[in-house]
């Protein structure tokens, strides 16, 4: 019976019939929650699995040090695109933040999310 629970939970992935657009926003709104609540680690496990052989959730957490002064953490767009299926997003995500000393303002980041073996993941640039 566990089995059977299991193999069904992992076809959910592969048979989920939404937009790319609706499912990416989805994870990249999760992600951000697990962020808001500075859990690093849960937010980690959104990340490329070539991204996890190379850096720990320690240096990811470092990363985002700077969420502790967000206000909210929104995905306000998705784009997706791919050859011949789609397989890449753009999400932009509005944040609104408050840093010591000044009001409270808002930006906008803009993320990549890559479709790797039916699931959707942040990629995270090791270079900035």
């Amino acid at each position: 019976m566990r089995c059977f629970f299991l193999l069904a939970l992992g076809a959910c992935t592969v048979l989920d019939s939404r937009a790319p657009e609706e499912v990416v926003a989805d994870r990249a709104q999760q992600r951000l929650d697990t962020l808001m609540e500075g859990d690093y680690e849960a937010s980690y496990q959104f990340t490329t699995p070539g991204y996890r052989t190379t850096e720990g959730p320690g240096r990811y957490g470092t990363r985002w040090a700077g969420v502790s002064m967000w206000l909210s953490a929104q995905v306000s767009n998705v784009t997706c695109s791919g050859r011949e299926q789609v397989d890449r997003c753009e999400v932009t995500v509005e944040v609104s933040y408050k840093a010591a000393r000044y009001e409270p303002t808002t930006t906008f980041l803009v993320e990549d999310w890559l479709l790797i073996k039916g699931s959707w993941y942040l990629y995270q640039n090791m270079t900035e």
